[in-house]
């Protein structure tokens, strides 16, 4: 397996990507004097500060964003309206649906030793109706 370690040939470089204006040089009457003398000649700080400079970047920075739309109150009145009657509803039903469980399940409860209790009744007399029945045909032999 082989290793590169020279960087691909299709990265370009900074200044291939952005191109800086060239500005004319300024001259050394409008450098702010400091009162040292280093020896060594000036160098151009107030051609960092020109506007110029930003020229390029100005492709880079965002769009601004656009002008924000005209709110309609009544329009978004009804659309919050109808999202909190929608909220609303899914929150009765499910109140309702946690109030009314205990007591259906009671009166469910209750129904069912009702129905135990009329069925068991009504065994009882279909019992008793079918052995008087059967001891009279016995008794008519």
């Amino acid at each position: 397996m082989k290793v590169t370690t020279q960087p691909p040939r299709s990265v370009p470089v900074l200044t291939e990507v952005v191109v800086m204006p060239k500005s004319a040089p300024v001259p050394d009457s409008e450098y702010p004097t400091t009162g040292f003398d280093s020896g060594f000649p000036a160098t151009q700080p107030a051609a960092l500060d020109e506007k110029p400079a930003a020229a390029p970047f100005a492709a880079l920075r965002p769009a601004p964003p656009p002008p924000s739309p005209v709110i309609d109150e009544a329009a978004l009145t009804q659309r919050v309206l109808a999202d909190l009657d929608k909220q609303l509803d899914l929150m009765f039903e499910h109140r309702l649906r946690e109030t009314l469980a205990p007591v259906l399940a009671r009166m469910t409860d209750a129904l069912v030793r009702e129905m135990r209790n009329q069925l068991a009744l009504s065994l009882r007399e279909m019992v008793a109706r079918a052995v008087a029945l059967e001891l009279d045909r016995l008794q008519k032999r």
